[in-house]
């Protein structure tokens, strides 16, 4: 009789089957001191040592710092208002402009040499006598400023508007030389009105006359 694979596999279950019974049936009649035990146990792992950890040590106080003075602040200076844009923060106050330097000697009184120099070199020439004494002769040229009289300013801004002299510019002032004051007091007005170049022909105008210089006559 030929037997197939699957008739093979049922004999071999089955006598399995027939040994596992076998044997069991064998342990339940031995004794308890051969009898086998059929439930395995797996014993227990030994419990770990638990490490204990060691108290912890506070740290160490820290000792107080003293106090440091706040370093100081640098002033920042301002900055300059870009070209074309007006600035709108405070403006620094506006300095008056430093007046021009006014000569030790405003005040001066010149020889007749310096007074024919002058007068070669164009400076104009001031007469502060009476309008009668410049009718009778009077330095050719020369304009009537008589410091007695009540048109005095008049005079000397009709003088002005003519040469427009400057402060610094030389104006030669004449009288009747001698003890005449006159050239003296139309220097001092000049020099309160901002002229500070005065040459004041102390000798007057006997002496341009004495001398030959040019002369006219006739009224202011």
């Amino acid at each position: 009789m030929v037997h197939t694979p699957r008739s093979t596999l049922l004999r071999v279950l089955a006598l399995a089957a027939m040994a596992c019974v076998a044997a069991w049936v064998s342990n339940a009649l031995a004794t308890p001191a051969r009898r086998l035990v059929w439930s395995a146990s797996i014993a227990p792992l030994p419990a770990l040592p638990r490490q204990v950890e060691p108290p912890q040590t506070p740290p160490p106080p820290i000792p107080p710092q003293p106090l440091q003075p706040a370093p100081e602040r640098q002033p920042i200076a301002p900055a300059p208002p870009s070209a074309g844009l007006r600035a709108t923060g405070p403006q620094p106050p506006v300095l008056p402009k430093p007046a021009e330097p006014q000569p030790s000697n405003p005040i001066r009184e010149i020889t007749r040499e310096e007074a024919w120099k002058a007068y070669q070199e164009g400076v104009p020439f001031l007469d502060a006598r009476r309008s009668a004494e410049f009718a009778e002769g009077h330095v050719a040229k020369a304009w009537s400023a008589p410091v007695w009289e009540a048109d005095l300013d008049d005079r000397l801004l009709s003088f002005k508007a003519a040469r427009r002299p400057g402060p610094e510019d030389p104006i030669v002032i004449y009288c009747s030389g001698g003890d005449c004051r006159d050239s003296h007091l139309l220097a001092a007005k000049l020099l309160n009105e901002g002229y500070f170049h005065l040459l004041i022909f102390r000798d007057g105008f006997p002496a341009w006359v004495t001398q030959g210089h040019p002369v006219e006559k006739g009224q202011p």
